[in-house]
C-alpha cells in the first residue's frame, strides 16, 4: 500500500463503521498524520507491509474519531503532487517546446508577439465557448504580447453542426472576416442551424456567392482536415486544447493557470 491508495480504502472503512459524518475541523490532528505518513510519501517508497501495533491503532484512532482530518491531509498530499508533476511538465515542454504548423492558421495579434497561444477547438464545444472570456481578458491583459493562431478540430461524432461550421468560418476568413465570424458561431453555440451559416455572412456583409462556393469546396475540406491531422500528430483528443509557446494546456482553464505559464515564458531568460 501507498500514500496513494488511502482515500479509496478511508472511504472504505467509513462505510463499514458508519463514519461518514459532518466533524468540525481538527486540525491539530494534522501534525500526527503527516508524522505517521511523512517517511513513506516523501520517500515515494511502499508503506510497511506490517506496521507495529502501537502505530496501526495510532492511526485507527484518529480515523475512527476524526475522519475528515486524515481525508484532508491526503487531500493536500495530492494536490501539491499534482501541482509538482505539472511544474515539472512544464519546466520540460521549456526545454523542448513541441511545434506546431501555424503557417495557414488565422491569426489575431502582433506577428512579433511574445507569447503564441496556438488554439484547437470546437465550435460547438460547451468548453470551448468558455474558454472564450479567457482568452479575451488574456488579449487585453497582454496587448501587443500576445497572439491567437485558431486551428479546427471539430468533434462532429458529438457536435453536428461542428465541422460545417468549422467550413463557414473558413470561407469567412477567405473574405478577411474569420475571428468576427468565430465570434458569432460561438455566440450561437448550441443554437448553430444548417441556415446560420448564410444568416452570418448576411449580418458580416460577406459575398454570399464567393461565401457558400468557398465553404463547399474542396479547399475548405482540406483545410479543416489539415488542422486535424495537426492536432492527432500531436496527441490531441478532445477541446478545447492550447499549446502556450509550445506548452499544452488541456481543457477550459481559468486565467491564473494560462498566467502561470505566461509568466515562465516572458520572464528574463538568466
Amino acid at each position: 500500500m501507498t500514500i496513494t491508495d488511502l482515500p479509496s480504502l478511508l472511504k472504505m472503512h467509513y462505510r463499514q463503521n458508519g463514519l461518514f459524518k459532518r466533524f468540525s475541523p481538527m486540525r491539530r490532528f494534522l501534525p500526527l498524520l503527516f508524522l505517521l505518513f511523512a517517511p513513506a510519501a516523501m520517500a515515494q517508497t511502499p508503506l510497511p507491509p506490517t506496521p507495529s501495533p502501537e502505530l496501526e491503532q495510532q492511526v485507527l484512532e484518529v480515523i475512527r474519531r476524526h475522519p475528515e482530518v486524515i481525508l484532508e491531509a491526503v487531500g493536500k498530499y495530492q494536490t501539491q503532487q499534482r501541482k509538482a508533476k505539472r511544474s515539472a511538465e512544464i519546466q520540460e515542454f521549456l526545454k523542448n517546446p513541441l511545434k506546431v504548423d501555424i503557417s495557414n492558421a488565422p491569426i489575431l495579434g502582433p506577428a512579433d508577439a511574445a507569447i503564441t497561444v496556438v488554439e484547437f477547438s470546437d465550435f460547438q464545444c460547451p468548453f470551448c465557448v468558455r474558454s472564450q472570456a479567457v482568452l479575451s481578458v488574456l488579449k487585453e491583459k497582454y496587448k501587443g504580447k500576445l497572439r491567437i493562431a485558431y486551428l479546427h478540430f471539430p468533434l462532429e461524432q458529438l457536435h453536428p453542426q461542428a465541422k460545417p461550421a468549422a467550413f463557414a468560418a473558413w470561407a469567412a476568413g477567405q473574405q478577411g472576416k474569420f475571428f468576427e465570424y468565430h465570434d458569432r458561431l460561438f455566440a450561437l453555440q448550441e443554437k448553430i442551424l444548417p441556415t446560420s451559416f448564410e444568416q452570418i455572412a448576411r449580418d458580416l456583409k460577406l459575398d454570399l456567392v464567393r461565401f457558400n462556393k468557398d465553404r463547399n469546396s474542396p479547399q475548405a475540406q482540406a483545410r479543416i482536415k489539415a488542422d486535424m491531422q495537426i492536432g492527432e500528430t500531436l496527441g490531441i483528443k478532445s477541446t478545447p486544447t492550447f499549446i502556450l509557446n509550445g506548452i499544452p494546456l488541456e481543457g477550459a482553464q481559468p486565467v491564473d493557470v494560462f498566467e502561470e505559464i505566461i509568466k515562465l515564458v516572458l520572464e528574463p531568460k538568466t
